[in-house]
């Protein structure tokens, strides 16, 4: 089950982002198993495709990329309808 922290993580990640952080990658990880089309993870390698950059190890290295699927947005828009009514 999804709670108010995994909804943040996918907020973030509306428009696509790097993600350094273990916490953040260890929600997003856990969306993942709980609906696997809610959010699409690509690896190091394909980040370095989009960011045109290289990642060599030689400084802190990323975990890997995350965006938002429109079945995830929809997810989220439903979150918070739902969120609205208990309130």
């Amino acid at each position: 089950m999804l709670n108010s922290k995994h909804i943040e993580e996918m907020r973030g990640i509306e428009e696509g982002a790097t993600i350094w952080g273990y916490v953040n990658a260890k929600l997003l990880r856990e969306v993942q198993r709980f609906d696997h089309e809610l959010i699409t993870v690509v690896s190091v390698k394909e980040l370095e495709v989009i960011e045109n950059t290289t990642y060599d190890g030689s400084g802190k290295l990323p975990y890997f990329g995350a965006i938002l699927t429109k079945k995830g947005k929809e997810f989220l828009e439903s979150w918070a309808d739902k969120t609205l009514k208990q309130t």
